[in-house]
């Protein structure tokens, strides 16, 4: 089912202008009045679900590139902007403007459904308490994504932080005028949806359960919201749930992964698409997007700029992270694809299939498609983990990390065991980050800097953290999720320039702790409507000097 919703939502609810569209805006959507039986309803939550993602300039945006230099010719002004953090004017279809945009459109199709569910009586029956159930998922989802992307991340410290707009009833007129609330209050509106929906998430009527909030997704969905809102008993409540008492079933598949062929096939080689495979336990909630991260980030890879380069896989993730158990890159069962030459100088997991959809097969011209993994046991696994670590049950920290481990490894080191002694042999080798005199070196360890309490460094708890952060950082490679990481644990980011040997030669710009530019800029459209745009800051730092009074809503 087509989003029929278009520009006539959260365009106009931004106060974008009404020009040629007046006729269309005029005429509310049959669906807005028509959303009266189950069958309708559920064609209707088709859409609740974004069509375009964040991959793209989250990745960019994060620790996991580095700039290869002037000479390399593979750039464009929209990727400049993504990697330097600067407020995006250039279109796309990845850009952060499409995201906002649909994110909200999903936000209004689950209040049109959830409107009509009301105007039959309420969720009177199983399939209307389901579909109630997901319409909430929906809009919690889509507003947590938003606040997560679009605003500072949660400090309980600060409830006064700005975040986004929360949108409980459809538009009823043509140019309504929405207020930004705070995080704290976008929080407890996604508790409040995200509870009210669990008890009566089902899979019943639905034809392909993976692509909507079926029940592990949404418990899922809810380990993440928790990890990020600091309740850490949630967080493995609702992971046990997922995982159950044999989590190896739910995690990914990697040996047969290291059976398949090494081929790309048009973009929809063995690999990519074994990735995306609804039959898969590991993966719960897959969503399709207009997206070229499988371009970007893939084997159509033909150079970029801004890359996942062998510096960063050798010092920073992959191989150091493999340093714990004693490997490289060729110890995991999923073999890293390694690009050299030429403006030519990547690491690569390849996570996202690339599929073009033709509408002129003659001219051919058509759009970038992509199906992306929203949440995976895998990433369950991991943030229970973070939560036992938080909550110092590191036994049981262990123990996930140990089932990690084992599965993504070749045979022989699948008897490894993650302890206290097996982290801190390892991480007491390693300096951290940036420590040199030229801020530039980087090892698997980051400075932390969260708004919350932890051990001091080389602390056990802050070790285990460390290697709980590796862990998902390779996990999600080129997921763009690494960035919601960044925020949360306050990483400081350099931007290095790297010589033509592919080593660090200086830096241009950092991303300190409390860099107003960790919000990504609300889109110029919505801004120039009058929307109250992120604070950026305006001395000669590039961007770095702290401005706490402008992170507060204002009065």
């Amino acid at each position: 089912m087509k989003k029929y919703i278009g520009i006539s939502i959260m365009a106009v609810a931004m106060g974008l202008g009404l020009t040629a569209c007046d006729d269309f805006l005029d005429k509310l959507p049959d669906n807005r009045t028509e959303a009266n039986t189950e069958e309708k309803i559920q064609k209707l939550l088709v859409a609740a679900y974004p069509t375009h993602d964040h991959m793209g300039f989250t990745e960019y945006a994060s620790d996991n590139v580095d700039d290869m230099g002037e000479s390399n010719p593979y750039t464009d002004r929209y990727l400049d902007q993504l990697y330097t953090w600067a407020d995006v004017t250039e279109t796309d279809n990845q850009d952060p403007e499409s995201y906002w945009m649909d994110l909200y459109q999903c936000i209004e199709t689950a209040n049109m459904a959830l409107e009509g569910i009301e105007s039959m009586g309420g969720a009177t029956t199983t399939t209307l308490k389901e579909m109630q159930a997901e319409a909430l998922m929906c809009r919690a989802y889509a507003h947590f994504m938003l606040v997560n992307v679009f605003a500072m991340h949660y400090d309980s410290n600060n409830p006064n932080a700005v975040g986004v707009s929360y949108v409980t009833e459809t538009e009823k007129e043509l140019n309504p005028q929405y207020q930004r609330e705070t995080v704290h209050e976008n929080y407890k509106h996604i508790e409040a949806d995200l509870e009210a929906a669990l008890p009566y998430v089902g899979d019943s009527y639905y034809s392909v359960p993976k692509y909507h909030f079926n029940k592990n997704a949404a418990y899922a969905f809810a380990t993440r919201f928790y990890l990020y809102y600091e309740k850490y008993d949630k967080v493995i409540e609702y992971a046990n749930k997922v995982l159950g008492t044999n989590p190896r079933n739910m995690l990914r598949n990697y040996q047969h992964i290291a059976t398949l062929p090494r081929e790309w096939a048009q973009g929809q080689g063995p690999i990519p698409m074994f990735m995306i495979d609804a039959n898969q336990n590991c993966n719960l909630l897959l969503l399709t997007s207009f997206s070229k991260q499988g371009v970007h980030f893939g084997p159509y890879y033909t150079g970029k700029r801004y890359s996942h380069n062998a510096y960063i896989g050798t010092n920073e993730d992959i191989s150091a992270l493999a340093g714990l158990w004693g490997g490289s890159y060729s110890s995991y069962l999923a073999q890293v694809f390694r690009y050299s030459g030429t403006n030519l100088n990547a690491w690569l997991n390849w996570r996202t299939p690339y599929l073009f959809e033709y509408t002129d097969p003659v001219a051919g011209i058509g759009y970038s498609h992509t199906v992306y993994n929203a949440f995976t046991g895998d990433e369950v696994l991991i943030n229970r983990a973070e939560a036992y670590a938080m909550l110092k049950q590191y036994d049981k920290a262990y123990s996930d990390l140990t089932t990690w481990v084992r599965n993504v490894v070749v045979p022989a080191f699948q008897s490894f065991t993650v302890n206290k002694e097996t982290i801190e042999a390892y991480l007491s080798k390693l300096s951290y980050s940036y420590d040199d005199d030229a801020h530039m070196v980087s090892t698997l360890k980051k400075h932390l800097h969260p708004k919350f309490a932890i051990d001091a460094e080389g602390s056990e708890q802050e070790n285990l953290i460390q290697l709980i952060l590796a862990v998902r950082r390779y996990e999600t490679l080129t997921e763009g999720k690494r960035w919601f990481d960044i925020k949360r644990w306050g990483i400081e980011i350099p931007r290095r320039v790297m010589t033509s040997g592919g080593a660090p030669d200086h830096v241009n710009d950092w991303l300190k702790v409390d860099d107003p530019r960790r919000a990504i800029q609300i889109p110029l459209k919505v801004r120039d409507a009058g929307y109250e745009p992120n604070p950026r800051a305006t001395s000669s730092d590039n961007g770095n000097q702290l401005i706490p009074d402008q992170y507060l809503l204002k009065n």
